[in-house]
């Protein structure tokens, strides 16, 4: 994170969390009161949100000179090139910060060559609530310990990507495909969650079985199942853990693992936010 955080503001994230995290590199910082800092090279547009709090912002390009005065939620887009320096003050401010990094999704098979070729104009102050919450989300699950893994990372990450793509990409997200998950298709896709039941699963292995795109399987199962990737897999887990409970002496740890969760605790708040009741809960039905 040395690179992503060039202010060198204090982290609101373990280390050890963060390095679990398998998305889009991300930074949690609280900002010091005042910061100043000279000749900043990006390499690759960096996504900055002012999550709480607010601050003045002076940012001296090679050209002209920015003064910004932001609150929380404000965001900016930062492209690749050289700033002359950045001086800042805030009141209370945290800040999240992207590394942009398509080439990452990329690598991963999320994304196109089409979409990696796509130019960003530079926007220092918008808002934008859908990526408000993917970036929450994003935090929020850096701070648990990153307990959903990497095809959740990668769904969030791959979200964020779409939108700014969508919002402030050169030519708009590639969008050709259209349909509906077929029933061979969501049939392939159920047959490898069940043979990797206990084990991790990316959106890659995901967009294969279903012979189609990353990007354009999230369009499909928002408009056939109305939920993304990472829900239905979590859905498919829940509903073996279920029959697990009800039909073996399996311990609820034992079967948290076997359905591939990280830890009981991890399968006992999935349950109650599908299912609406633990595990210790749905056990008991069996002597009722």
């Amino acid at each position: 994170m040395a690179s992503l955080n060039r202010l060198e503001e204090p982290s609101l994230l373990p280390a050890s969390f963060r390095e679990r995290w398998q998305g889009l590199p991300l930074a949690w910082v609280e900002a010091r009161p005042f910061s100043l800092i000279r000749n900043i090279s990006l390499q690759r547009p960096t996504l900055a949100t002012l999550h709480a709090g607010s601050g003045e912002a002076e940012i001296a390009f090679a050209t002209k000179t920015e003064c910004l005065n932001v609150s929380a939620g404000a965001m900016g887009l930062f492209l690749p090139g050289d700033q002359r320096y950045v001086r800042w003050r805030c009141n209370s401010a945290r800040r999240i910060l992207v590394d942009v990094d398509l080439s990452f999704l990329a690598d991963r098979g999320l994304v196109s060559e089409e979409m990696l070729s796509t130019g960003f104009r530079q926007d220092l102050e918008f808002r934008d609530n859908e990526i408000s919450l993917l970036l929450q989300a994003m935090v929020v699950e850096i701070q648990r310990g990153c307990p959903n893994g990497r095809l959740y990372a990668e769904s969030l990450s791959l979200g964020l990507a779409l939108r700014l793509v969508r919002t402030l990409g050169s030519r708009g997200a590639p969008d050709r495909e259209r349909g509906k998950l077929t029933r061979a298709q969501l049939k392939r896709i159920d047959e490898l969650i069940e043979s990797r039941l206990d084990g991790p699963l990316s959106l890659a292995m995901l967009s294969e079985a279903a012979g189609t795109s990353a990007p354009h399987l999230v369009r499909l199962m928002r408009k056939t199942l109305h939920c993304s990737p990472h829900q239905y897999v979590m859905d498919r887990r829940i509903k073996v853990a279920l029959s697990l409970l009800l039909e073996t002496d399996m311990t609820i740890a034992s079967i948290a693992a076997r359905t591939g969760f990280s830890s009981q605790s991890h399968l006992t708040s999935t349950m109650v936010r599908i299912d609406g009741r633990t595990p210790g809960a749905v056990r008991q039905l069996r002597t009722a």
